[in-house]
């Protein structure tokens, strides 16, 4: 789990320095910075799967509520930045991206810690 944590930390900080260049150069969001947050998503919705398949093998102590509330914000999160950066045609939508990315990456190291060891 904690390789597969640092990659999506790795996508998350990369879609959010994309972000920033977008809008730093004025730029909409095009299909590589929303490709980027797609991917975000995508491995938020892997690491979700990875942690439900390992709680239905032998169960993680600790409130799983919270846990998976976690992971549903990261999802939904990273879509919703992907749907207002495809409908806001204009700078702002690609740093609604970059502010959703880093948002998304401080998620995920709080995720971390709420549950220490629980990624190893």
């Amino acid at each position: 789990m904690l390789t597969l944590s640092i990659l999506v930390a790795i996508v998350c900080l990369l879609t959010a320095l994309l972000g920033i260049y977008y809008a730093a150069r004025d730029l909409n969001a095009d299909l590589v910075l929303l490709g980027a947050c797609a991917l975000a998503a995508l491995m938020w919705v892997i690491l979700g799967v990875a942690l439900g398949l390992r709680d239905l093998g032998g169960g993680h102590p600790g409130d799983p509520i919270t846990l998976y509330g976690y992971l549903l914000t990261g999802i939904l999160m990273t879509v919703g930045g992907g749907w207002v950066g495809l409908w806001e045609r204009s700078r702002f939508g690609s740093l609604v991206i970059a502010v959703v990315a880093l948002v998304s990456l401080v998620l995920l190291m709080r995720l971390a810690q709420i549950w220490p060891g629980g990624f190893a």
